[in-house]
């Protein structure tokens, strides 16, 4: 597993990094997954096609994993692009700066 484990003093229990997350009980490393899904939703690539891609690096998921992390993940991830897009400071303005060239 790719994240840290931890055991709580007090009600014994143990968790990881991801125990609250929506990557939680996965097999596959986090970072991987949120790859697969930024590349299906970016680049629009077929299911298939994706898992080919990553069995030629030596990871094996099926195009079914893919349809599951894209249900669970798209829209956290979405929700961050969007609220990134938009900026912090601007209020939902967008400043464009254009260089002049003559």
């Amino acid at each position: 597993m790719d994240c840290r484990r931890f055991r709580c003093s007090t009600c014994v229990r143990d968790f990881n990094e991801r125990s609250s997350g929506v990557l939680n009980r996965t097999q596959y490393p986090s970072d991987v997954i949120v790859l697969v899904v930024l590349w299906r939703l970016r680049y629009r690539l077929t299911l298939r096609n994706l898992a080919d891609m990553f069995l030629l690096r030596g990871i094996v998921f099926s195009h079914a994993a893919i349809r599951e992390w894209k249900a669970r993940l798209a829209p956290v991830l979405t929700g961050e692009l969007r609220q990134r897009r938009r900026g912090k400071g601007n209020h939902g303005r967008r400043f464009w700066h254009v260089d002049k060239h003559t």
